[in-house]
């Protein structure tokens, strides 16, 4: 019995590639009317555009004022994401945009970022630095520093941000107001410009947990054109449940976090962390994380190597980036010599890592599962993990990398580590220092977002009870 030759390799190609050509497109309209132009006050330098884009609507989020990191898209409004060398105008909202006006919330406008969320002090933007409101000539935070901005000054009720290494959490702290990360994957990010697609995560920051609950709410669950969420609710309620206080609550504290900080802000995070214990009635137990630091240096390796991969390719396989979205990556790849010499470097250095150490990306996944084991462990002792946000408060302008003073790594050292093992984290303000606000991190097992939350509003109101003074004679 003959058989016929199998088809060569290039013939092949042309037969998949003549079905790949012939497929049809996702090609639909957004659910809701374009932004229409509408200026904004904007002393902090926040926004990147202003708009209102609404939704005839009524819905839980219907009397608020919100406002998207400009990574988000926003059908028919051009974002930059901070730099000079990309603009993409996508004709759809993000499916976390989609859903906040499906709520009845008001899009106000898109807040401005360090370039291509690679920043954690808001000074890197094309358009220029944005302000702290809380702390005169010291940074907001960043990459998610206009949402920050925005909140902290009282111009939205609440925001969207992303967070790759501590991109919500970082400006909260800095900026004394509530940044939430939930779990990996808990917010869609169809319709994001992707940083690390591994590490990305969308948040909120807000002026209370409560209202990070409320939109966090809005936001979550799955969506149906991404397979990989649909295990994922679709449903969630975080908002009504949050007046129940945890009984038998068991905080972790882990002590290489602590020594990380600066004395002062231990001592305040210290403080904090014993008098929400005192009042919630709750153990605090000293634990050991040793795989921190080096899961940050994973985070670390890993985004430069996303991104360099995603600028050149226009998007990494498995990641489903709209073809426009990818174009335009693809675009800013071939001008990237506009960006800050800071950014750029990262970018080539992630790039000549990927060529000349193949081994190098499938090491800092080795790390992180190392790290997400050492974090199963410490969730079977502990309820929520307490951490100060960041060792720093918020730097000066023009100290962050400076010659004797604060590192990149010293903003994320104690945040990178819950992205890359996916763990839902939140930053609640904790106190000052010389007028500059302190955040304590509260870190949840994975999926537990909505027990996180209870906690975190929980030490919210702990935290705003008098201190109990004792008089003496």
């Amino acid at each position: 019995m003959n058989r016929a030759d199998p088809p060569e390799p290039d013939d092949r190609v042309d037969e998949y590639l003549a079905r790949v050509r012939s497929l049809p497109g996702d090609s639909v309209a957004g659910a809701f009317a374009p932004p229409t132009a509408h200026e904004r006050a904007d002393p902090h330098d926040a926004f990147a555009e202003t708009f209102i884009a609404d939704a005839p609507l009524d819905g839980p989020l219907a009397e608020l004022d919100l406002a998207v990191k400009e990574n988000l898209a926003v059908g028919g409004v051009t974002t930059t994401c901070g730099t000079d060398c990309f603009a993409w105008t996508p004709e759809i909202d993000a499916v976390a945009v989609e859903r906040l006006r499906a709520a009845g919330g008001t899009i106000v406008g898109t807040t401005d970022m360090d370039p291509f969320a690679f920043g954690t002090t808001g000074e890197l933007s094309a358009r220029g630095r944005t302000e702290n409101p809380g702390v005169e000539g010291h940074v907001p935070g960043g990459s998610s520093s206009g949402s920050a901005a925005a909140v902290a000054a009282g111009s939205v009720d609440a925001a969207l941000g992303t967070d790759t290494a501590g991109s919500v959490r970082i400006p909260a702290a800095f900026c004394g107001i509530v940044g939430y990360k939930p779990t990996y994957g808990l917010v869609p990010a169809e319709g994001v410009v992707p940083l690390s697609p591994s590490n990305d995560h969308v948040g909120v920051l807000a002026p209370t947990v409560e209202t990070a609950a409320r939109v966090l709410e809005a936001i979550a669950g799955q969506a149906a054109t991404r397979p990989a969420s649909l295990a994922a609710p679709s449903r969630l309620e975080f908002a009504d449940d949050l007046d129940r206080e945890p009984e038998d609550l068991c905080l972790g504290v882990p002590a290489a976090f602590m020594e990380a900080a600066t004395p002062g802000v231990e001592a305040a995070v210290e403080a904090a962390v014993t008098k929400a214990a005192i009042e919630l009635d709750a153990e605090a137990d000293s634990v050991a994380f040793p795989e921190a630091g080096a899961v940050v240096d994973a985070n670390d390796a890993g985004t430069v190597m996303e991104f360099a991969a995603l600028l050149e390719q226009g998007s990494l396989l498995g990641t489903g980036a709209r073809a426009d979205l990818r174009a335009a990556l693809r675009r800013a790849n071939e001008r990237r010599d506009a960006l800050p010499d800071r950014v750029r470097q990262l970018v080539e250095t992630g790039r000549r890592l990927r060529s000349r150490a193949p081994d190098a990306y499938g090491r800092t996944w080795d790390a992180r599962r190392l790290a997400v084991r050492r974090q199963q462990a410490l969730f079977a002792e502990v309820d929520v993990l307490a951490t100060p946000t960041t060792p720093i408060t918020a730097p000066a302008f023009g100290a962050v990398p400076g010659e004797g003073g604060p590192s990149v790594r010293d903003t994320v050292q104690n945040t990178a580590p819950f992205n890359a093992t996916g763990a839902p984290a939140v930053s609640v303000p904790c106190g000052e220092i010389d007028g500059c606000p302190v955040g304590l991190q509260l870190v949840g097992p994975p999926g537990a977002d909505g027990l996180l939350l209870r906690v975190a509003a929980s030490v919210e109101r702990a935290l705003a009870q008098p201190s109990q003074s004792t008089n003496t004679t």
